[in-house]
């Protein structure tokens, strides 16, 4: 990846299901002044070579992240990527499919996910959709975060917040 290459934001995409599958899709927006990726699009062997390179980055920071599911460790896995553009060729996004899966039941479930503390170096959102016939009951997270409804989360934070540490959402399936 070009050194010109700058993170601007990041949206984060979780769906959870009753039996207890967790898919998140995560997406890095870029500015890229110089073209590189727009670029690579027409080279079909290297761009494959660089979303494999860009899965197994991705796949070392999952690992690294302890992730439980009612005190169980799951391990979240990258299934694909895909790189393309938001109009402009300076304006690359790259997306991600991750998915993990925990055991889930009827009543209190708990997810808890530790990371190293570290300053943000762009914003974010991520929206987290539990499940019909379920609610949050409570969160622990470093940064802003507001219910919406019952089984909607959405979590923000912006360039220069401390993020990261241990987070922890509780809810409840009926």
């Amino acid at each position: 990846m070009s050194k010109e290459i700058i993170p601007v934001s990041a949206s984060c995409y979780f769906s959870v299901s009753r039996s207890g599958e967790f898919h998140q899709f995560l997406i890095y927006d870029y500015y890229d002044p110089e073209g590189y990726y727009a670029k690579l699009l027409s080279k079909p062997r290297k761009c494959r070579d660089e979303i494999r390179r860009l899965c197994l980055n991705m796949q070392s920071f999952l690992d690294q992240e302890e992730v439980k599911v009612n005190g169980v460790r799951v391990y979240p896995k990258v299934v694909t990527a895909y790189l393309s553009h938001r109009g402009f060729m300076d304006s690359p996004y790259i997306a991600w499919v991750i998915t993990f899966k925990g055991k889930l039941r009827r009543g209190l479930n708990i997810f808890e996910n530790t990371t190293e503390r570290e300053e943000a170096e762009y914003d974010f959102e991520i929206v987290w959709q539990f499940p019909k016939k379920s609610r949050i009951v409570k969160v622990q997270i470093s940064t802003e975060s507001q219910v919406v409804g019952r089984n909607t989360l959405i979590v923000w934070a912006r360039r220069g917040e401390i993020v990261g540490g241990y987070e922890r959402i509780e809810f409840t399936m009926y």
